[in-house]
């Protein structure tokens, strides 16, 4: 149940991403989170830290972050024999390369995990398509994967931790860090307590279509630590996703063995 919060009128007025030809440059949010102290306190103490950064700060990511993009798959659901893409852990513990295949793995949010990928509801797409939509819908290593959409996946986070091609469908918000390490260090802050309500604050929508928008995701702050405790905090989780990833190869070699 919403709070009731009270808050000045210019408390409610946001900054809008636009160009100069724009009619409007500024817009009112009425969401209840938004100005619920629980949640703005969150983005608040993060913004006051010294050294703090929005995640939509074009000095630390490549591009503004984006949306991917419906794929077009190429297998069969009901068919698993006809999965197969370039880089896909093959029921042997084996990898797929290129030269067996063309085929590109697609991700839908419910392979955004909470701090992983699972590449086990993975799907593929064909390799016009990732050229056709790769530039945007593509990702690579280190990317930060947000899911931005539905009730029970919006929040989630994960990095992309392999060196095969992938694209990401529309329900997946992309973020491209200069220095991988801080793209590790904020998706560990978005998975902490006060990362959620941050995210939590610009959700709209409402009866399990909820949303969180890429220019919203632009404005959430990151509070920065010591160059070593975020290269620390990066070294950990890649650790913590590394241990994962083996033990997912491991339990697909042994299941071939039975």
């Amino acid at each position: 149940m919403a709070l009731l919060t009270k808050r000045p009128f210019v408390d409610a007025l946001l900054d809008l991403n636009v160009d100069g030809d724009a009619l409007l440059s500024q817009n009112h949010i009425f969401e209840p989170e938004f100005h619920q102290e629980l949640y703005r306190a969150a983005s608040e103490n993060a913004k006051e830290s010294r050294g703090a950064f929005r995640i939509g700060d074009l000095s630390r990511i490549l591009r503004e972050p984006n949306r991917g993009r419906q794929p077009e798959y190429i297998d069969d659901e009901s068919d698993p024999e006809s999965l197969v893409y370039q880089g896909m852990v093959d029921r042997s513990g084996k990898k797929v390369g290129s030269a067996a295949t063309s085929n590109i793995c697609a991700l839908k949010s419910v392979a955004v995990r909470w701090g992983f990928v699972d590449f086990g509801v993975a799907r593929a797409v064909s390799k016009d398509f990732f050229i056709k939509h790769g530039s945007r819908a593509g990702v690579q290593k280190h990317d930060l994967l947000i899911n931005s959409t539905g009730d029970g996946t919006i929040g989630r986070v994960a990095i992309y931790n392999r060196d095969h091609k992938a694209v990401v469908d529309g329900h997946i918000t992309i973020v491209r860090f200069k220095e991988p390490d801080y793209a590790w260090y904020t998706a560990a802050y978005l998975l902490s307590e006060q990362g959620q309500r941050q995210i939590y604050r610009y959700i709209n929508g409402s009866s399990g279509q909820v949303e969180i928008y890429p220019q919203d995701i632009s404005r959430l702050w990151v509070p920065v630590k010591s160059p070593a405790k975020v290269r620390s905090i990066a070294e950990k989780f890649r650790s913590a996703v590394k241990k994962y990833e083996e033990f997912d190869v491991e339990m697909t070699s042994m299941l071939a063995m039975v």
